[in-house]
């Protein structure tokens, strides 16, 4: 048989769904709908909202899980965040401004609280 082709100059697969649409192919919920009665334009509005209140969420813990592995402010494990941070700054560091914002504001909330590692170690 003869040689066959590197893996780079094979043609790709054709398709043969032709010109239907891939979301026709999945059934499921059509969330984000509103029904007639009224009802599910509120759920929609929370929705929205909740989802906003966890894009902040999840920004902040980004930064404080990028601070957690930054190895230029010293060992993390044993330490809050805050402590950390702290000891950073008394050791010319020079921790993210940032960090401290968050820690400060929500300094009663363990998932800000508590380094990344502390319930993986």
């Amino acid at each position: 048989s003869p040689p066959r082709p590197p893996p780079h100059a094979r043609q790709p697969a054709v398709s043969n769904m032709g010109s239907e649409k891939i979301t026709s192919h999945f059934k499921g919920s059509k969330s984000g709908r509103r029904s007639s009665t009224g009802k599910g334009k509120a759920k929609v509005v929370a929705r929205v909202e909740d989802d906003d209140e966890n894009t902040e969420e999840a920004k902040y813990i980004s930064i404080l899980k990028t601070f957690d592995m930054t190895t230029k402010y010293g060992p993390a494990l044993g330490l809050t965040r805050m402590e950390r941070w702290e000891r950073a700054e008394k050791l010319n560091l020079d921790p993210p401004a940032d960090v401290y914002k968050i820690l400060t504001e929500h300094d009663e909330d363990g998932k800000f609280t508590e380094c990344v590692w502390e319930r993986m170690v």
